[in-house]
């Protein structure tokens, strides 16, 4: 029997499939840059609802600033999240280390470059513990982290006495201490690094709570994806028996990367203090939640081994400017939270392998059920 290469039903045959796959390539490289299309969304949201408030370079600076603390903690989840694991405890690490940073100033007297290094180390000390009952002790990092929120955030009330801890120390001229003065530069809203102007833009400010999220984001992202440690690291988290077959030394790797979100945790102490103006016992409640959020919106998969730094900024970039166009358009912070818990799920979803094939084969079904008569006829054929 010959075939008609003219007749349509036959060109059609070899079209459709051709399309299906160009339809399906195209679904995939949407998948992969969700975080990007999501977060102009948001911005063309922000300027369409409110325009020049939203592009307000003041707006903007506070509302980054706002978040960094929650950034930078994303940072290191998102290390965390690589090798396959979690960390619940980096919220209470950050209140225990902003209330230790406001007691070395205001008990102690220590300038902010003194307090910035000895508050990161007592929050490396609480990741190494949470990496060493991890691969040693062979506990899961959900239950060990868990914990350790318990732990520092009891240290935290009872360091405390359960009241907040103001960073601003008055002199008897009614003026702030030198100390105190420096401290306001880790994150008191106003208060920039240093200003410089720009033709035709007028005065900039830096802001410490935003240079140090972005610098950060970098240094990371230059160590995940230019060194040996971060391919390790992804190794860990895409077999850990592969790569310790591999010579990859895995307890190391993952002590070591527990150790970084403390660090980091720790680093975001004093700026969520200084951001306050005190430290508070209930410093970085749910923070936790926010930075898993911002590494899963940014493509980590919490199976581990896949995720960049940069789709963490992306991520926490979203969240950021989402809480802003919602709040400037007086939307009640319950539904902020039903919004953002939505934009999570929907953000894992696209993550499933094989999500968008099942997608296709889920409409190709609704086709065929609505057209009975053509797939009778194929099949007759």
């Amino acid at each position: 029997m010959s075939v008609d290469i003219g007749d349509p039903s036959v060109r059609n045959e070899r079209v459709v499939p051709a399309r299906r796959k160009n339809l399906k390539r195209t679904l995939m490289v949407l998948g992969s840059l969700q975080g990007y299309i999501g977060l102009i969304l948001i911005i063309s949201v922000g300027i369409l609802s409110k325009g020049n408030t939203f592009l307000d370079g003041t707006n903007l600076t506070n509302a980054i600033g706002a978040f960094a603390s929650r950034g930078i903690l994303a940072v290191g989840e998102t290390l965390v999240i690589l090798i396959a694991g979690i960390d619940l405890s980096v919220g209470s690490v950050l209140g225990f280390c902003s209330m230790i940073a406001a007691l070395l100033l205001t008990t102690r007297g220590l300038p902010p470059l003194a307090i910035v290094p000895i508050v990161m180390l007592v929050g490396a000390c609480f990741g190494f513990l949470n990496g060493l009952a991890t691969a040693a002790l062979r506990i899961q990092s959900f239950i060990v982290t868990l914990a350790m929120l318990s732990i520092a955030r009891g240290l935290d009330r009872e360091l405390s006495n359960n009241v907040s801890v103001g960073t601003q120390i008055v002199q008897a001229n009614g003026k702030l201490t030198a100390n105190s003065n420096a401290f306001q530069l880790l994150g008191t809203p106003g208060h920039n690094l240093f200003t410089f102007s720009l033709p035709g833009v007028g005065q900039i400010g830096i802001y410490y709570p935003v240079l140090a999220f972005l610098v950060v984001c970098v240094l990371f992202q230059f160590i995940l994806s230019r060194t040996r440690f971060g391919r390790h690291i992804y190794a860990v988290g895409g077999n850990p028996t592969a790569a310790r077959l591999s010579g990859v030394n895995v307890t190391l790797i993952t002590i070591a990367v527990f150790t970084l979100a403390g660090m980091l945790a720790g680093f975001a102490g004093p700026i969520d203090a200084a951001y306050s103006a005190s430290a508070d016992p209930l410093a970085g409640q749910s923070f936790e939640l926010d930075a898993i959020a911002a590494a899963v919106i940014g493509g980590a998969s919490l199976a581990g081994g896949k995720g960049t730094i940069i789709g963490t900024l992306v991520g926490a970039l979203i969240l950021t400017l989402l809480d802003n166009v919602m709040g400037l358009n007086a939307i009640s912070d319950n539904w902020q939270l039903v919004i953002k818990g939505l934009i999570v799920v929907a953000a894992v979803v696209l993550q499933r392998p094989g999500i968008f094939t099942a997608i296709l084969a889920y409409f190709r079904s609704v086709i065929v059920r609505l057209r009975p008569e053509r797939s009778k006829t194929t099949q007759s054929e």
